[in-house]
C-alpha cells in the first residue's frame, strides 16, 4: 500500500507542471544565471599614459605595467583631453610621465627627482592598490638607474592548492535552496488544495491509515529532493566546472535530513493557509527570507554581526554551513556537530507544530 501510494504521489507530481518548475527548472535557472557571470576575474585595469620622455626608462616602465595580468594601458598625447577622461569617469586612471627621466642616468651623484604624475578618483576602491603598483615600478626604476647591488633574492615555490570559486561556494546554496523552496511551496500547495477539496476529510471514511498518507507523501518529496540535488550539482559541474571535493553521499544525506525539516514547515503553512493562494503566499513569505540572508548567494558574514548571528539558526543556514563544508573541504557531514543539532531541533519543533496545527478541514 505505501509503495503504491508513493508512486501515486510521484505521478502527480511529474504531471503538475508548477511543482515541476519549482523544483528542477527554478534551481537550474539560477544555476544557468549564476554560471554565465565570471565573478572570480578582476575587470581590466585602465589606465591612460603619457610618455612625454620617450626615452628607455619610460618605455620600460610602460612595458613593465602593460605586461601585467589586468592592466590595460591606451596611450594619449594631449595630457587636458586625457585628464578629462578620468574626471568624466570614462577611465580610471592617467600616467603622465614627464620629460627628462633619461637625465638621471647623467647626473647620478645629485639627481633632480623627475615627478611622475597618476591621476585617479578619489572614490575608486582600487586606488590604494594600483597606486602600490605604480609605486613599485618606479621604485624598480631606481634601482636600475643607481645599479644597486641585490642582497636579497626571491624563491618562488608554488603548490597546488585545492580551486575554489565563487560558483563553487554558490552551488551547494542552490542546492539547498532548491529544496527548500520546493518543499516548503509544493508540500503547503498540496495540503491546502487537498483540504480545499475535502479529500482530506474523505481519506478518514476510508480503511487507509491517515499516517501511510502522510508517510507516502514525505517519501515522495524525499525521493524528488534528491533527484533535484543531483541535477542541480551535475549541472554546475557538467556546465560550469564546479568542483566537489567532497563525498556525495553526504551532501544527500544532509539534503533529506533538512528536507525533513523544510516539509514539516510546509505542512505549518498548509495547516494556517485558508486557500491555495494564501498558501503559496505564506511559503514564500518562508522561504525568502532564509533565501537571501542565509548564505545561499553571499556569506552571512557580509550581514551586521547582530543579524549574522541570528540568522545562523535558521534552518538553512547550518544546512549550507555543512554542505559547503562536505563539497568544498571535503569533511565527512558528522564533523559539523553544531549544525547537525541545530537542524535536529528545528526538525523536533516543527513536527510537534505541525501534527498540533494540521486538521483535515
Amino acid at each position: 500500500m505505501l509503495l503504491a501510494l508513493v508512486l501515486a504521489n510521484l505521478k502527480m507530481i511529474y504531471r503538475n507542471r508548477q511543482a515541476l518548475f519549482w523544483a528542477m527548472a527554478f534551481p537550474l535557472i539560477f544555476v544557468v544565471i549564476f554560471g554565465l557571470f565570471r565573478l572570480d576575474e578582476p575587470p581590466d585595469v585602465e589606465i591612460l599614459f603619457i610618455d612625454q620622455s620617450q626615452d628607455a626608462l619610460s618605455k620600460g616602465l610602460i612595458a613593465s605595467l602593460s605586461a601585467m595580468a589586468g592592466y590595460k594601458l591606451e596611450e594619449r598625447q594631449d595630457v587636458a583631453t586625457a585628464r578629462q577622461e578620468v574626471k568624466d569617469g570614462d577611465k580610471g586612471y592617467l600616467l603622465i610621465i614627464p620629460e627628462g627621466m633619461a637625465s638621471l642616468l647623467d647626473n647620478r651623484i645629485n639627481p633632480e627627482p623627475v615627478k611622475v604624475t597618476l591621476l585617479y578618483d578619489r572614490g575608486s576602491q582600487t586606488a590604494p592598490t594600483i597606486i602600490g603598483t605604480v609605486q613599485r615600478f618606479i621604485e624598480e626604476t631606481n634601482k636600475q638607474i643607481v645599479q644597486a647591488p641585490t642582497f636579497l633574492a626571491l624563491q618562488a615555490e608554488g603548490v597546488q592548492s585545492r580551486q575554489l570559486t565563487y560558483f563553487d561556494f554558490l552551488l551547494p546554496g542552490l542546492v539547498g535552496m532548491g529544496v527548500m523552496t520546493y518543499s516548503i511551496i509544493g508540500i503547503a500547495s498540496v495540503i491546502t488544495l487537498y483540504r480545499e477539496q475535502k479529500i482530506l476529510k474523505r481519506i478518514l471514511a476510508t480503511p487507509l491509515k491517515v499516517r501511510t498518507f502522510f508517510i507516502a507523501q514525505i517519501i515522495s518529496y524525499l525521493l524528488l529532493s534528491v533527484l533535484q540535488a543531483v541535477v542541480i550539482v551535475g549541472a554546475g559541474i557538467l556546465l560550469f566546472k564546479a568542483h566537489v571535493y567532497g563525498s556525495f553521499l553526504g551532501l544527500l544525506l544532509l539534503v533529506i535530513i533538512a528536507n525533513i525539516v523544510f516539509l514539516n514547515l510546509g505542512f505549518i503553512v498548509g495547516a494556517i493557509a485558508k486557500n491555495v493562494r494564501a498558501a503559496d503566499g505564506l511559503a514564500n513569505a518562508v522561504s525568502m527570507p532564509m533565501m537571501f540572508l542565509s548564505g545561499t548567494f553571499f556569506p552571512r558574514e557580509s550581514l551586521p554581526p547582530v543579524m549574522a548571528s541570528v540568522v545562523g539558526y535558521l534552518p538553512l543556514s547550518p544546512l549550507l554551513d555543512a554542505m559547503r563544508g562536505v563539497a568544498l573541504e571535503a569533511k565527512p557531514f558528522w564533523a559539523y556537530p553544531t549544525e547537525l543539532a541545530i537542524l535536529g531541533a528545528w526538525m523536533a519543533v516543527t513536527s510537534v507544530l505541525a501534527i498540533k496545527l494540521f486538521r483535515f478541514e
